[in-house]
């Protein structure tokens, strides 16, 4: 079991190109919080930023939002063996996997 504050990084300040996703392992979370900011619009006037989960079943989205201003949120999500942050339109994104232990 990791430790209650254990952390893996998905993106740190990438810059994405338009469609590009970023992957980091979590299997050994529980219930993972994401935490996802928008650092750079890089000159479109909104992106939409989804993170979907990725397990034994298959790929489920758990969070699609559309951003017109750079920002931070975080999105609690079942326990995976994986997690992909997407940008739509390419964006400069830092983002992160916490273990969310209860």
């Amino acid at each position: 079991m990791p430790t209650w504050h254990d952390s893996v990084a998905i993106a740190d300040s990438k810059t994405f190109n338009a469609g590009e996703s970023a992957s980091a392992l979590v299997e050994k979370f529980h219930t993972p919080a994401v935490c996802v900011a928008v650092e750079n619009l890089e000159g479109n006037a909104d992106d939409t930023i989804t993170v979907e989960i990725v397990g034994d079943v298959g790929t489920y989205e758990v969070d699609s939002r559309t951003l017109s201003a750079t920002g931070s949120y975080v999105v609690d999500v079942p326990q995976c063996e994986q997690v992909h942050v997407t940008s739509a339109n390419g964006t400069t994104i830092s983002a992160e996997a916490r273990n969310n232990p209860r």
